[in-house]
């Protein structure tokens, strides 16, 4: 008998991610709180361990299951197979070097938010912008980035798969405010967040294209709110046009025809 399928996809496939992210946001779990979690039965959370532990993906320390190093594998080579990777490691360093602050280069993916790469010279500045970490578009200066190359419509399509969930009380949480913050973002050049996702923090960035003028990511400047002012802003955001613009040029060097594979 073949899995039943569900929105589309395939259920048994679904439970078993669904376990791999809980036991992420769990920090790991027993059998019987991932049961429990997931509203699911004790046998049948069991039976998907063990599949996900015969391959890798799960690993279990006495009575308590982790995610595996597999994933570790699986993770870097996907953000090296993009053609911005490259790139990002030589210039967001210097960019965090030029600046002082925190400096990571994003993708859009699934509608979400991804750290392809991520530099701080600023030791007072906790790093939260792990490569890897998923981000949500409408609460991040680089989503902001991002959406702004977006037509309305595919705005609306990821907001309504995602939702617009208040992380802290300066998140926007209106589709129609967002949708006038896009248009600001396109006027100024730049995207900005201000405490939208995480409070004492704020950022500042640019998109980046291809050389088709396709999206390819973009390249955002954070800090603490204690050394914001709006000097500082003006003075990021001419570095972050230069490095951009290097980035670009590496970009249309890769593909001079244009094309990306």
């Amino acid at each position: 008998m073949k899995p039943r399928r569900t929105e589309g996809g395939l259920q048994t496939t679904a439970i078993s991610l669904r376990l791999v992210e809980l036991l992420v946001e769990l920090e790991g779990a027993t059998l019987g709180r991932l049961a429990e979690e997931a509203d699911l039965a004790k046998s049948t959370v069991h039976n998907h361990l063990s599949t996900l532990s015969q391959y890798g993906y799960v690993t279990r320390e006495q009575n308590t299951y982790h995610v595996g190093l597999k994933h570790y594998h699986i993770g870097d080579y996907a953000r090296k197979r993009n053609d911005a990777f490259g790139i990002a490691k030589e210039l967001v360093p210097e960019l965090a070097d030029e600046t002082q602050l925190e400096v990571d280069f994003t993708v859009e993916e699934n509608g979400r938010i991804v750290s392809l790469y991520d530099e701080s010279t600023y030791s007072a500045t906790p790093s939260y912008l792990v490569d890897g970490r998923l981000f949500h578009v409408h609460s991040t200066a680089s989503g902001k980035a991002i959406l702004s190359e977006y037509a309305d419509e595919r705005v609306r399509d990821i907001i309504n798969r995602w939702g617009l969930p208040q992380q802290t009380d300066n998140t926007i949480t209106s589709v129609e405010a967002l949708l006038t913050e896009l248009d600001t973002v396109r006027e100024q050049g730049y995207a900005t967040n201000h405490e939208e996702a995480i409070e004492g923090m704020w950022a500042v960035s640019q998109i980046v294209t291809g050389p088709n003028g396709e999206v390819a990511g973009s390249l955002n400047v954070c800090g603490p709110t204690y050394v914001y002012s709006e000097e500082r802003e003006a003075e990021i955001v001419d570095a972050l046009s230069e490095k951009v613009e290097a980035f670009e040029n590496r970009l249309a060097d890769m593909y001079p025809s244009g094309e990306r594979r």
